[in-house]
């Protein structure tokens, strides 16, 4: 329940009136705005609305209240359409639209906008601006503002609610440009370009890394085999050791049996959506995708 006293100057000094959490009164004649954003970076506001036709009549007023202070009282429109330009400060804004006859509030309703006009920051911890790094698996990872989206090179990556995310990439050798952005919820946003040397890892070792799995889709938490082969160029490898991760979280390690393969088994990643599962054998990767789903 939201209380509106504090939005509408004649609701002070009076018994709080309720609302329920859609920010309209229970009597129904309370004026709706059109859909207002939660967050927004534009320190002007417009504010459209409309009064129920059953509550339009002769001699009532609308009040539109901004943090505490009236920003108008006008007579009400015979079409109960009511519009104004607020000025929003920065942080949490209170707004207040109210149906008064005479000096009594009829309905109200309240609402909540947060202007926010600072970029979100963002570290890019992996790769290092000019590393090199494997062409299968270039993997890149840092942090954000919690609540902010990130895409890497145009495509969206997962943020987990804390803020981190991870993700990985293939590309040709040679020269790999890299662009990350991250934008809040009002649609600030930060940019961090950087450019990495990408080789061809297999080819140069002459080791070939393959990860299958037994399942692509999954819940948060599932369980998730992986088997694991290792092949040079006279047949199977056995013997070799093998580090399995997710993302950027080593899993464990094992060694190849007597046929070139290992099994292991992991959780699935506690957050929705791409997820890598890359494998290091013998100076050579190789990856495998799969997909967190809703539970």
């Amino acid at each position: 329940m939201t209380s509106i006293q504090s939005s509408v100057p004649l609701l002070q000094g009076r018994g709080s009136i309720d609302l329920p959490a859609g920010g309209s009164s229970s009597v129904g004649a309370a004026p709706i705005a059109d859909s207002l954003p939660a967050y927004t970076r534009d320190p002007q506001l417009a504010l459209t609305g409309k009064v129920p036709s059953f509550a339009v009549q002769a001699g009532r007023s609308l009040q539109i209240v901004l943090n505490g202070a009236v920003v108008t009282t006008t007579p009400l429109d015979p079409s109960g359409a009511f519009n104004a330009t607020l000025a929003l400060k920065d942080g949490a804004n209170s707004i207040g639209v109210a149906l008064i006859a005479d000096r009594d509030v009829v309905a109200a309703s309240s609402y909540t906008v947060v202007l926010d006009r600072t970029p979100p920051k963002m570290t890019v911890d992996r790769p290092a601006p000019g590393a090199t790094v494997d062409a299968q698996n270039i993997v890149v990872a840092g942090t954000t503002e919690p609540g902010s989206t990130i895409t890497l090179n145009d495509r969206v990556v997962v943020v987990t609610p804390e803020g981190s995310f991870t993700d990985s990439l293939s590309a040709s050798q040679g020269s790999v440009p890299i662009t990350v952005v991250a934008r809040d919820r009002a649609g600030n946003e930060t940019t961090q370009k950087l450019t990495v040397i990408a080789q061809q890892v297999t080819q140069t070792t002459g080791v070939t890394v393959t990860v299958t799995l037994d399942k692509s889709t999954v819940k948060p938490g599932q369980i998730v085999l992986a088997t694991i082969y290792v092949v040079g160029v006279t047949g199977p490898r056995p013997g070799v050791p093998i580090t399995l991760s997710v993302g950027i979280v080593q899993i464990g390690t094992a060694v190849t049996d007597g046929t070139g393969a290992a099994r292991m088994t992991f959780a699935a990643p506690p957050t929705e959506g791409d997820a890598s599962v890359v494998v290091l054998a013998g100076g050579s990767s190789g990856r495998a995708s799969l997909t967190v789903t809703p539970r």
